[in-house]
This record gives C-alpha cells, sequence and structure tokens, in this order.
C-alpha cells in the first residue's frame, strides 16, 4: 500500500493524483462494496423472510459470496488486474441467471423473493465489475500515456 502512496511528478511537474487516485477507488472502493455485496448474500435467506424453506437457494447465494468475498479480499492485499473482475462479473452473472436455471429442474430450489434478491445482487456485482474493468483500463492507459 505505501507504493500507491507516493506521489510521483510527471514531466510537467504535475502530480499523477488521478491515477492513485482511479487506482484507489478500484482496489478500496468497489473491494469494498463487493465485500458488503458478499455479506448480503450471506444472510440472504434471511433478508428474503424464509431462511428454513430455501436451503438450495442459500447454497448457490453462499458459494457466490465467498468467491466474491476472497477475490476482494485478494484486491485489498494484492492488487490484481483483469482476472479479479472477470470473476465477480462471472460470479453476478451466474446469479442473476442461476434462479432460473436451477429452476428449471422439477426441485424446490427457490422460495418467491429469492430470485428477486439474487437478480438484484447479481446486478450490483455485474456493475461492480465493470467499473472496475473500466478504471482498471483508464489507470493503466493514463501510466502507458505518462511513461512515454
Amino acid at each position: 500500500m505505501a507504493s500507491k502512496s507516493i506521489v510521483r511528478a510527471d514531466v510537467h511537474g504535475e502530480p499523477e493524483t488521478r491515477q492513485i487516485l482511479r487506482e484507489g477507488q478500484r482496489d478500496q472502493l468497489i473491494s469494498g462494496l463487493m465485500v458488503l455485496t458478499a455479506a448480503a448474500l450471506f444472510v440472504a435467506p434471511w433478508i428474503t423472510g424464509r431462511p428454513d424453506i430455501a436451503k438450495d437457494a442459500h447454497h448457490n447465494e453462499l458459494g457466490v459470496g465467498m468467491v466474491v468475498l476472497f477475490v476482494a479480499m485478494a484486491r485489498f492485499k494484492w492488487h490484481p488486474g483483469r482476472w479479479s473482475d472477470l470473476t465477480v462479473l462471472v460470479a453476478g452473472a451466474w446469479l442473476v441467471a442461476s434462479p432460473w436455471l436451477l429452476g428449471l429442474r422439477n426441485t424446490r430450489v427457490f422460495t418467491d423473493d429469492a430470485p428477486i434478491f439474487d437478480a438484484a445482487a447479481g446486478g450490483v456485482l455485474i456493475v461492480l465489475a465493470v467499473a472496475s474493468l473500466v478504471l482498471f483500463r483508464t489507470a493503466r492507459h493514463d501510466s502507458d500515456g505518462r511513461s512515454r
């Protein structure tokens, strides 16, 4: 983290605060929101109001929540590249699609409110992953443009 807080000057003497701010937004703000979304997925059965019925849905939400939590924690520690964003994007897309894909079987998988919650949480994860990809690309573009 100390390497991110060092402000260097470019050729014109202006600090590279835009690049540092983008990297900080990506690493700290977006990762923090991912952790909050993962925490919401952990308590999803209580949010939807039926913790004793939606066992299969809760296993799906727990799996996605654990993946997102581990990726977000890795983002805090190691500042990974695009792979973390793509992992969260795939997890969010799975969370949006899973109520209908898993519901195609003739099993009692989801309660009435679980697909709505899963679609909302998956949508949040997709938006966070896309925003992180944009910030990553912009920060990388700024650093490549300044190093020339």
